[in-house]
């Protein structure tokens, strides 16, 4: 039996089910757990239960009040999961605020990204501002800092923190304090391949540990090489 699709374009619901395809282009919701294939809502719309869908898209702006498992979850609009988020793929463009936990295997923000649990994937690529409440942990951790970000603990294999480039037409006009200079907020990074820039952290532990400008940190613990830039501070350095 072919499962059926419902459209929303003005205001409007739909009880919860199974479907193929909900759009929701208006005002809409939907009453109770989600089953679909297909999730895309370019106006205001709102999951009243768990979520299950194969791929979700959200250009306006989303709520879901339960769980969501995805295949790929993408929002370039402002997005706010009120439980845990377990997706293959997770893209942002917009605002992603998650008050749990979230595993995917790809997750990728250029926007403004909450996240009020723990953030485990493959391979985690940050750009704006971002705020981890407790542990962020991936194989490979890639950030690009603007304004003031936040993360409890990061681990993972390879660890690369570095501040945006500036550029454009206001640095090129001589303009720069239109931006803030990108900095990050965390108790304890662990890996094997870390860099990091305009960090302030308690410690950082790994093999290999490159501090570039702009760091300071309470105690680093290396086991094969450490490189200090002579703009960052290091208290204690210890090698074990």
């Amino acid at each position: 039996m072919e499962k059926r699709s419902v459209s929303i374009a003005g205001a409007g619901k739909v009880a919860g089910g199974e479907y193929h395809t909900v759009k929701i282009s208006g005002s809409g919701k939907v009453e109770g757990d989600l089953v679909a294939e297909e999730l895309r809502i370019a106006g205001a719309g709102k999951v009243e239960g768990a979520a299950k869908v194969r791929e979700i898209v959200v250009s306006g702006t989303g709520r879901f009040e339960g769980p969501v498992e995805a295949e790929s979850f993408h929002c370039s609009g402002a997005c706010k999961v009120e439980a845990e988020l377990v997706a293959k793929e997770v893209r942002v463009a917009g605002i992603l605020k998650i008050e749990g936990n979230v595993k995917a295997s790809y997750f990728r923000s250029g926007g403004g990204l909450k996240v009020e649990g723990s953030l485990e994937a493959d391979l985690v690529s940050l750009a704006g501002i971002t705020t981890v409440t407790e542990l962020l942990a991936a194989d490979r951790v890639e950030m690009r800092l603007e304004d003031a970000s936040f993360v409890r603990e990061i681990g993972g294999e390879t660890i690369e923190i570095k501040r945006r480039s500036r550029s454009g037409l206001l640095e090129e006009l001589g303009l720069p304090f239109f931006r803030k200079r990108g900095t990050l907020q965390v108790s304890t990074i662990e890996g094997d391949e870390v860099y990091l820039e305009g960090t302030q952290a308690k410690l950082v532990r790994g093999k290999k540990i490159h501090i570039g400008p702009g760091c300071l940190i309470d105690r680093v613990e290396y086991e094969e090489s450490l490189e200090v830039h002579p703009d960052s501070q290091v208290k204690e350095e210890v090698r074990g």
